[in-house]
């Protein structure tokens, strides 16, 4: 199934305040000198911050990459050039809609998202993606079996520092097998750095390089 149109810009019908403005969230990712080298752009409305957009029901989900991708591409310039943007995607989106027709692969990286399973017909669909040359990362790794079956289609993988307090180096040593970029995420200060670069991290996304920059259409961005 694809859409006949554009991406479109959504609100939770909850959030009754948003009225026209449209917001999208940016945050660096960095090399450990402070080089930016992406963005991941995520989902915000107006008045609302810190949603619990990880615990919503896929549909809605896929709405809010809709509005990313709407807000980012369709309705603004270019907010992350000359660096990719990385973007979480469903399962669900990833299976249902076009996202060829309305994301530039050179311009996006596709976050599989953890809950995302990958099944034989997910992974087909990535590999799809990849051959239409889409990078691919594989986010919040915590190295379940869904997620190692996609590491060689990956060319990032993203874990979560308090994963990796969790479940110790191992999981650093999971994550390299398909020889991806590895980001360490939840960098939020110079002990957590240094950590991570010990560990072998490649690139870096956190407080400690910069906070999500709000960007709203025709505004300058705030910080949050």
């Amino acid at each position: 199934m694809t859409h006949a149109t554009g991406p479109r810009l959504w609100h939770p019908p909850h959030l009754s305040r948003h009225g026209s403005t449209a917001l999208v969230g940016r945050q660096g990712i960095f090399t450990r000198t402070g080089e930016v080298r992406g963005h991941e752009l995520l989902y915000r409305a107006n008045g609302h911050d810190g949603l619990p957009i990880d615990l919503w029901p896929p549909r809605l989900q896929d709405r809010a990459t809709e509005h990313v991708i709407a807000a980012a591409f369709w309705r603004d310039p270019d907010i992350t050039a000359p660096h990719p943007a990385f973007i979480n995607f469903t399962r669900t989106y990833l299976l249902d809609h076009d996202v060829a027709r309305h994301c530039d692969p050179a311009r996006v990286v596709i976050e599989v998202v953890e809950s995302a399973y990958a099944d034989v017909a997910l992974s087909a669909r990535v590999s799809e993606l990849k051959r239409d040359g889409f990078r691919i990362a594989v986010d919040d790794f915590v190295a379940t079996e869904s997620q190692l079956s996609l590491l060689p289609l990956a060319d990032f993988v993203k874990v979560d520092f308090r994963d990796l307090v969790r479940q110790g180096p191992a999981l650093v040593e999971a994550a390299r097998r398909g020889g991806a970029t590895l980001i360490a995420e939840r960098v939020e200060d110079a002990e957590v750095l240094e950590a991570c670069e010990d560990l072998g991290f490649d690139l870096f996304q956190g407080w400690w390089f910069e906070r999500v920059v709000v960007l709203e259409r025709g505004e300058h961005p705030v910080l949050v």
